[in-house]
């Protein structure tokens, strides 16, 4: 699942529509790969994002590997991709889902198939914890210094939703994240100027890794 308002040229001319996902103004063409596997476009936020998994588990998805961007709230090599294996829990759609936690967790399985294809395609990865905000505004120096102490080194819209709803489903569901701006030292450090670029790098190693583990 890609967080995207539509995908690469490329990719089209090997995909078949399967269908168009509409949420409220949006309407986003979901497509079959090389009629094998299925490449999801999500807006951004976490009811939407948890709105297309339920359709797609509809449609027998049995799993899920999420891609998108995120704002890196330590310091620490902003090249690596980081591999979520928790997410701190600070939206709303996941108490739908799951009692009151703190964390929602991803799937241990499917993280270490995403490990594997990463040391086999020798792409530098990290792993932790990220935390799940729908308010990008709030995002307060307080906030953060609280989040960064429950273990966060990033801050997204949509995985502690994606998660839980994949937990109420009893599906395997995981996410890899890149990093596309800094938010701390007091000041947001802007988006990167490349972050086109590394969005697309992203999701091409990401459309390989998932091919390989189909086999």
């Amino acid at each position: 699942m890609f967080f995207d308002c539509q995908a690469d040229e490329k990719i089209i001319e090997e995909s078949t529509i399967l269908y168009h996902f509409i949420a409220a103004s949006s309407k986003l063409k979901q497509y079959i790969y090389k009629n094998k596997i299925v490449l999801a476009y999500a807006p951004l936020g976490g009811p939407a994002a948890g709105g297309l998994m339920e359709e797609l588990i509809a449609l027998g998805i049995k799993r899920v590997i999420a891609c998108g961007s995120a704002g890196a709230i330590k310091d620490f090599d902003q090249s690596k991709i980081l591999i979520v294996n928790k997410a701190i829990r600070d939206e709303g759609l996941s108490y739908h889902y799951l009692k009151p936690s703190t964390y929602v967790s991803s799937d241990e399985a499917l993280i270490e198939d995403i490990k594997k294809q990463f040391k086999q395609m020798n792409i530098h990865y990290l792993q932790g914890i990220t935390w799940t905000t729908d308010a990008f505004f709030r995002e307060t120096k307080s906030r953060m210094n609280k989040r960064i102490f429950q273990g966060a080194i990033a801050v997204e819209m949509e995985n502690a939703s994606m998660a839980a709803v994949a937990k109420y489903r009893n599906i395997h569901f995981a996410q890899v994240l890149y990093f596309s701006d800094v938010i701390h030292n007091d000041k947001w450090s802007g988006f990167q100027i490349n972050r086109k670029q590394i969005k697309e790098m992203v999701q091409k190693v990401m459309i390989e890794l998932v091919m390989n583990i189909i086999g």
